[in-house]
């Protein structure tokens, strides 16, 4: 019985965490801000979560990040690289977590839309509405989307765009 009950919450766990993020696109906007480095935009973000307020303790969110500049691959990761390590984020924690983005992240187009989604237990990144990869693990996650939402983000102004303040 024991072992029934828990095979039942582990699905609930799993069905409702499945729920948030297949649902995010219906979730209203917290905020939005442009990235800019000196004169070019480089994409424009916007963070949703399931009741449009922005709480650092909320685990559910979706960054849709729109790339206004083709942007390699490598340049995303170098990019990522630099604000983790910003962050304070060991190199060798930067490492293994890049080596995970590197087999999942494209090269991006202008116009082009990905979009990370984070739950309790994992995050997942999206391109035209279709999975790339398998999800992240909730540290990876946490640490992608510290760059944005971190208080110790290099991009303060964006941050508080974001969560709309």
């Amino acid at each position: 019985m024991r072992a029934y009950l828990a095979l039942l919450v582990f699905v609930f766990i799993l069905a409702s965490s499945q729920v948030h993020a297949s649902s995010w696109f219906t979730w209203p906007i917290v905020g939005e801000s442009t990235l800019k480095w000196g004169w070019w935009k480089i994409y424009t973000a916007q963070l949703k979560t399931p009741t449009g307020k922005y709480i650092a303790s909320d685990p559910n969110l979706a960054l849709i990040i729109r790339y206004l500049r083709d942007i390699d691959k490598n340049d995303l990761l170098l990019a990522t690289d630099k604000q983790w390590q910003h962050l304070g984020i060991s190199a060798q924690q930067r490492q293994q977590w890049l080596n995970q983005l590197a087999q999942q992240w494209p090269n991006v187009k202008q116009g082009d839309r990905l979009v990370f989604v984070k739950t309790v237990a994992e995050g997942r990144f999206y391109q035209n509405g279709k999975p790339l990869g398998k999800p992240l693990s909730a540290p990876l996650s946490n640490a992608f989307i510290a760059i944005w939402l971190s208080t110790d983000t290099e991009y303060p102004k964006l941050r508080l765009k974001l969560i709309g303040q």
